[in-house]
C-alpha cells in the first residue's frame, strides 16, 4: 500500500492520513484507541493540547 506524505514547514514529512482524536473521551479510551491505530499500521496520530489529549 502506498501512503501519501506531507512535508512540515521545519522539513520533517508526516503520513497525510491519521488518526484523530479529539471526539475520542479522555483517559484509557484515547490511549487504548491510540494503541490499536498504531497496531494497525497508523503512524500519524493527530492530538492537541487545547482538548487535553497530547
Amino acid at each position: 500500500m502506498s501512503q501519501a506524505y506531507i512535508t512540515l514547514n521545519n522539513g520533517t514529512k508526516i503520513p497525510q492520513f491519521g488518526m484523530g482524536v479529539y471526539m475520542v473521551p479522555a483517559g484509557d479510551a484515547t490511549k487504548n484507541a491510540c494503541l490499536e491505530a498504531l497496531k494497525m499500521g497508523y503512524r500519524h496520530i493527530d492530538t492537541a493540547h487545547a482538548y487535553q489529549k497530547e
